[in-house]
């Protein structure tokens, strides 16, 4: 799709379309959730960068009301695709969709993620673990194939897996005793595909990054399976609250944004722009 510098009016609204070698196209996946951080990277996308194009994947579209109505305020420059994660068919026919508007896409933001189970180890259900692993690793992977080709034609690509501080094996999540293999070692071999991506494509930035710790959903789910409440003292001590994901969103896409494959390429990078042990 070409545009040009023409005005364009829908609903009484003046909008000036950028040329397409302006634009600069994203992606982001897991992006349905209000309070989530994928739904708060489109928005922050959108607010600060006027030279962007977003492409908002989720699930289902039809659900995803939020994000209809964001589109009602940018609808020249968000579109919401269906994406499920490690699905060849509908991560093909996203793709396909970006290459007939845009011919390309210059970074991917690979945020969908799964936490829905926790357990010790011994006690770990093996359909539980599958679930965790086909969301959380095979769909980046799938999605990193759909959309080689798209992100080879960028001049400037990059490929952001969002990781998680569980994904460490140095970390402190490792040491609490909140049932955390399920999630965090899916993170953790998310970690290792990243920076495998890195080293096998030189032309591209691709690294994991760690949002920290969010006020979101998945904030919930980890408290309420917090039975000895280790992990909810952890966060007191800090004598602060968790920042939302509003907040965290700007963050990670200043990081993104600045990256470099020489300064960030294949490193676990944190929020604060520093980075993690592996």
């Amino acid at each position: 799709m070409k545009f040009s510098n023409a005005l364009r009016i829908k609903n009484g609204h003046v909008a000036t379309i950028a040329m397409s070698s302006d634009i600069v196209v994203y992606l982001v996946t897991g992006a349905n959730r209000p309070r989530g951080l994928g739904f708060s990277l489109v928005g922050h996308i959108l607010r600060t960068h006027e030279n962007a194009f977003v492409y908002a994947a989720v699930r289902d579209p039809a659900k995803a009301v939020a994000l209809h109505e964001l589109k009602e305020k940018y609808f020249d420059r968000l579109a919401i695709v269906e994406c499920v994660s490690a699905d060849v068919k509908s991560n093909s026919t996203m793709a396909k969709e970006i290459e007939e508007r845009h011919g390309r896409v210059d970074t991917v933001i690979a945020n969908a993620a799964l936490l829905g189970a926790a357990a010790s180890v011994h006690e770990v259900a093996v359909k539980d673990m599958e679930e965790h692993f086909r969301v959380n690793v095979v769909g980046p992977m799938v999605l990193f194939g759909a959309v080689y080709k798209l992100l080879k034609r960028s001049t400037n690509p990059r490929f952001i897996p969002i990781s998680s501080p569980g994904g460490s094996l140095s970390g402190p999540i490792i040491e609490f005793p909140i049932g955390s293999v399920i999630y965090a070692s899916t993170k953790a071999t998310l970690n290792w595909i990243a920076r495998k991506i890195h080293f096998e494509n030189e032309w591209i930035i691709a690294f994991p990054l760690s949002p920290g710790e969010i006020d979101t959903d998945m904030f919930d789910f980890t408290v309420s399976v917090d039975n000895g409440g280790e992990y909810q003292n952890l966060i007191k001590t800090r004598g602060y609250g968790l920042p939302p994901a509003t907040e965290v969103a700007a963050s990670l896409l200043k990081i993104i944004d600045n990256s470099t494959r020489e300064e960030n390429g294949g490193a676990f990078m944190n929020v604060d722009g520093g980075t993690l042990p592996w």
